[in-house]
Order: C-alpha cells, then sequence, then structure tokens
C-alpha cells in the first residue's frame, strides 16, 4: 500500500502532492522559528565577551582559553578555533558538567568538554544521539505519506537505548495498512534523501522560547498543542528543535548535525488503538548507528530484528547518578 505513497521521490512526495494552502502550513512553524530564534539572538545590542576553557583539545593537560561572544557564540564557534577534527567528530558538549547543545549560545564563562562517539565514556553522547533518530523519524513520517492520508505527529518517545529502538507516535488514516518490509526499506532512505538535498551536515537548531509561543508555531496541530499544554503544568518554557524544515518539541540536547547519523532503518510501524473517523494511532520504531561507528551487517540485521517488536518500555526519567545505557554494549 505505501508503495503507492512512495513511487517516485520519497524525500518530496508529500510535497509534491499536498495543496498548497497545506504546504504553507508545513513552511509555518519553521518560518515562526526562524524569525523567534533571530529575535532572541537581536536581544544582544552590546557585544560582551566571556571566557572559554576548553578541555581535552589535543591531548593536552591544561586547558585551551577562547574569548567569546557572549550570548552569541556557541560550542560549534569554539571548535572551529580548534580545527577540523572538533568540527567533525563533536556531535554535542558539556558546558560546566552539563550536556548543551553545539548551537546553543554560551551565556557566561564556562568550561567546555567536547563529546564525540568513540570517547572512554560515550553515555551522554549515546543518549543525545537516540534522542535525535527520534527527532529525525518524526521529520520522516511528517512527508512521506500523501496528504489525503492525513498524517498529525503526536510525540516522540523518549524510550532508553536498552530497550531496543527509538520511536514516534502519529495518527494517520491509514485503513487497514500493514508495512512490508520493503516499504520500511523505502521510508528508511528518506533520511538520505535529506542528506543528498541538504548537504550531508546539516545542521540540528535549537530554540528555548515561551510556551505561548511555542503554541503559535504550532498553531495547526492539535496533538503539539495537547503537548504543550501537559508541559505548561510543570514548566514556562519549551525545548524545540529544527532540521531544515521540520520543527519539533523534544527534550534536548540533540546532536548537532545529521551527518553524525549513519546507518538508519526504520523497523517496524504498530498500530496502537483506533481514534474514530478512520484515525488510528501508530507507534513507529527504529535503530541506527552513528556514522563513525562500524558493524559487520549481520551484527546490524540482529539489532533490526530486536527493534521490531511493539516497543512499551518506561519512558526516560531523569535522575542524578542514573547509568546511561551505551551503544556500545550492542557492538
Amino acid at each position: 500500500m505505501l508503495a503507492e505513497y512512495l513511487t517516485q521521490k520519497v524525500w518530496c512526495h508529500r510535497l509534491q502532492s499536498t495543496p498548497e494552502i497545506a504546504r504553507k502550513l508545513y513552511h509555518a512553524a519553521s518560518d515562526i522559528f526562524i524569525a523567534e530564534r533571530q529575535r532572541q539572538l537581536s536581544l544582544t545590542k552590546r557585544v560582551e565577551k566571556v571566557t572559554v576553557l576548553c578541555h581535552g583539545v589535543r591531548d593536552s593537560a591544561n586547558p585551551v582559553k577562547l574569548f567569546m561572544n557572549k550570548n552569541l557564540s556557541t560550542p560549534y564557534s569554539c571548535t572551529r578555533h580548534l580545527g577540523e577534527p572538533y568540527i567533525k567528530q563533536t556531535a554535542i558538549s558539556l558546558v560546566n558538567g552539563k550536556p548543551h547543545h553545539m548551537h546553543e549560545p554560551l551565556t557566561e564563562d564556562c568550561e567546555i568538554e567536547f563529546l564525540h562517539f568513540k570517547q572512554d565514556d560515550p553515555s551522554i553522547v549515546n543518549k543525545a544521539f537516540w534522542r535525535s533518530c527520534s527527532f529525525v523519524l518524526g521529520s520522516v513520517l511528517d512527508i512521506v505519506f500523501k496528504q489525503e492520508h492525513d498524517v498529525q505527529l503526536c510525540e516522540s518517545r523518549d524510550f532508553p537505548i536498552e530497550s531496543g529502538s527509538f520511536a514516534y507516535d502519529f495518527k494517520a488514516k491509514l485503513g487497514n495498512w500493514q508495512p512490508t518490509q520493503m516499504e520500511l526499506q523505502i521510508m528508511s532512505q528518506a533520511i538520505k534523501k535529506f542528506s543528498y538535498r541538504n548537504g550531508r551536515h546539516a545542521f540540528i537548531q535549537p530554540l528555548t522560547t515561551s510556551i505561548e509561543k511555542a503554541k503559535e508555531i504550532f498553531h495547526s496541530s492539535r496533538d503539539k498543542l495537547a503537548q504543550l499544554e501537559r508541559l505548561s503544568a510543570t514548566q514556562d518554557t519549551a525545548s524545540l528543535y529544527q532540521m531544515a524544515r521540520h520543527v519539533d518539541i523534544i527534550d534536548g540536547p540533540l546532536i548537532s548535525n545529521i551527518g553524525h547519523i549513519g546507518r538508519f532503518t526504520i523497523t517496524a510501524i504498530h498500530k496502537l488503538k483506533e481514534e474514530g473517523d478512520g484515525v488510528c494511532l501508530y507507534r513507529a520504531q527504529g535503530v541506527a548507528l552513528p556514522a563513525s561507528i562500524t558493524m559487520h551487517s549481520w551484527t546490524y540485521q540482529s539489532l533490526v530484528a530486536n527493534a521490531m517488536p511493539l516497543n512499551e518500555s518506561e519512558e526516560i526519567v531523569e535522575e542524578d547518578g542514573e547509568e546511561k545505557p551505551s551503544l556500545e554494549s550492542h557492538q
């Protein structure tokens, strides 16, 4: 059934068959996101300097000291002073000991560590990678289906790596469709097509904004508005991320760009329940590897098989001292 939806260009097919009004709605969230990000940056009227101590650079015991622009410079800006290896390898940073997105501005004097997938303890970067894959999975689901199937993104599921799969819940009018392995493979190729069209290292951009502004960004999505209502009970701001024209609500930080994603496989789409009027709630699941990690095809296929059954794990609850799962345990 999906083969009828994805006959020519997987990544662009939905936009090609979408009426102009729907196309405008799809781009509206991204346009508001960009405008709000630019507005926040414009609040810095006077450029002040912050001192940044970069640890672990060139295997030196002494940190490299940089003077960066407060509220404007980011950890990524720092890597541009340190050399090409740090630009390419760093997926996420630690700023004063806390995970920090590479494109999130620095607000004070700080100490930075640049994290990559092959370091001795990759647990923090692995967790960011897993969440990022959920984010990317949502972007794929948002555009591969034709407009008449009325796909509505619900929420990414923050499942631990040990559960075997990342996941994203969505609603759609797909009837009794059950995807074949070939159809799932076609969908999985969407991320590669995106990389080809937007550059291998297309950035994932962060934005922390008020709940009210987030509601403006997602004004056309009932499920996203409901997610924001739940968030408003415990916090005043929402964490948003953008990749090309895709914007979503997700706890970060995420990895800096999609170039860090190597193998990416959508393993299953499970129907969870019927919502009425032909709409059903589904859970898409997948598995992936960082581009810098190699694995034998047979071993990777065993991970794919483990990621196929419905994932009903408990979602991650942040606690101090919690042990983080590692992708290296699957190698």
